[in-house]
């Protein structure tokens, strides 16, 4: 196994911690756990950028990579939006929205590799990049517990919003015309 896998797996790993400190923080009113989920969730934020540069460096890119890399963001994410939305950090529709595009790049690149080939490649978008980029300041902007303008806060939520909805309807697009054979090649747009 690649160091940047090890790096990633490792990544996979932290999320239950991050979820335990972050749950209790709240639930208890435990300043320094929250503090510490935050901490986990700017590490988990640095070696997503950690792993793909060792990947890149040392040659170390897998399929396995490759598959690991995106989940371990999503798991990530989602986990993170479940949690601070039950937590009341951000507004419920907020949470649904995050996950139902996550829901649908599921199961879009899931009927993809049924119906068209199991030689899927997954292609970064710059939509899909920005959009997991603000996802993840969103959940910082949302844990972050110095003052800061409220303005600012919702500037973000609005544009990863904006983002969510806009990558979506991309990928929705891309998919149709890959599964009507309009689209050159098999492949699909992604976050990574």
């Amino acid at each position: 196994m690649t160091l940047a896998n090890k790096i990633t797996i490792s990544r996979i790993l932290l999320i239950p911690v991050f979820i335990i400190f972050l749950v209790y923080g709240y639930r208890k009113d435990l300043f320094i756990f929250r503090h510490i989920a935050l901490g986990i969730f700017i590490l988990s934020i640095l070696t997503d950028a950690l792993d793909g540069m060792v990947a890149r460096t040392f040659k170390q890119q897998t399929n396995l990579g490759s598959f690991l890399d995106p989940l371990a963001d999503k798991l990530l994410l989602v986990s993170a939006f479940i949690v601070i939305g039950y937590v009341e950090k951000i507004a419920l529709g907020v949470v649904i929205l995050v996950i139902s595009r996550d829901v649908f790049m599921a199961l879009g690149w899931t009927i993809l590799h049924i119906f068209r080939s199991n030689t899927l490649t997954i292609k970064p978008s710059i939509a899909g990049k920005l959009t997991t980029a603000l996802q993840m300041l969103t959940v910082i902007c949302c844990l972050i517990e110095i003052p800061y303008p409220l303005i600012v806060r919702y500037s973000i939520i609005t544009t990863m919003v904006i983002f969510t909805i806009v990558s979506t309807l991309q990928y929705i697009y891309a998919g149709s015309r890959m599964l009507n054979g309009k689209e050159i090649g098999d492949r699909v747009i992604g976050d990574r």
